[in-house]
């Protein structure tokens, strides 16, 4: 997978196993509120870029400390991906948008076509899917869709 995504220009990231995203070569480790602390992954790994889960205002202010190239806020709605995640909700998008706008982070949890908007109305200006995409009768279209749906890109310093 890693020279899939090298070939078409985007970031190779492996979920929760710094061992295995430093071992394939890896452009990031994505690690959760469970997983290593960032501290450790970073003198494992220095070389990886981090992203981080986050499901409140305390520790998507802790991520920002740890510095990544991203971290993820929700999950947005209840999902099925996480079952007994309990909704971290548009308020927790709200504060992150406003006190955070100049770093980058992606909504997540329960987000498909008929959510985007409001999760974009809350300040969403990106969105990570799995289920509204994967499970559409043309995925393509259905992630060209929601990609239509965000405002336009602008430019974000990562953490680092």
């Amino acid at each position: 997978m890693g020279a899939l995504a090298r070939a078409r220009h985007v970031p190779f990231f492996v979920n929760d196993r710094v061992d295995v995203a430093a071992a394939s070569g890896a452009d990031g480790v994505h690690l959760g509120q469970g997983d290593l602390p960032a501290t450790w992954a970073r003198a494992l790994a220095p070389q990886l870029l981090l992203g981080l889960s986050t499901h409140s205002p305390e520790q998507a202010t802790r991520a920002i400390l740890a510095r990544p190239a991203y971290f993820a806020v929700g999950p947005v709605h209840a999902t099925p991906t996480k079952p007994g995640r309990a909704a971290a909700g548009l308020t927790y998008v709200r504060h992150v948008a406003a006190q955070f706008p100049s770093v980058p982070w992606y909504a997540i949890g329960g987000i498909d076509r008929d959510t985007v908007d409001e999760v974009v109305a809350a300040g969403a200006t990106r969105i990570a899917v799995v289920r509204a995409v994967l499970d559409a009768p043309d995925p393509a279209r259905a992630a060209a869709d929601l990609l239509a749906r965000l405002p336009a890109p602008r430019e974000a310093a990562p953490c680092r």
